[in-house]
């Protein structure tokens, strides 16, 4: 959830800055158009980057959690296993 509250914010506030810098931008329109474009670019490249890196920390945490319940559903069975031998 923080990692979709991370990329929200980033996406709103880049959409934010580059409205701004072109509403007041003195250019043509071919040159605010080819600049656009160049720091869209950018822009979409830094956000897969932080998309990428928030997966891979979320696929690290599912992992970890997924032994770490498979080691207690070890235990658990183990012990009933335990007592019904009893």
């Amino acid at each position: 959830m923080k990692a979709l509250k991370f990329i929200a914010s980033f996406v709103i506030g880049a959409g934010a800055g580059l409205a701004a810098g072109y509403l007041t931008a003195p250019r043509s329109g071919k040159e605010s158009r080819e600049k656009l474009v160049d720091e869209s670019k950018e822009y979409k490249d830094a956000l897969e980057k932080a998309a990428t890196q928030k997966l891979a920390e979320a696929k690290t945490i599912l992992n970890k959690t997924i032994k770490e319940k498979s080691a207690q559903g070890k235990q658990i069975l183990d012990q009933v296993a335990e007592k019904a031998t009893m």
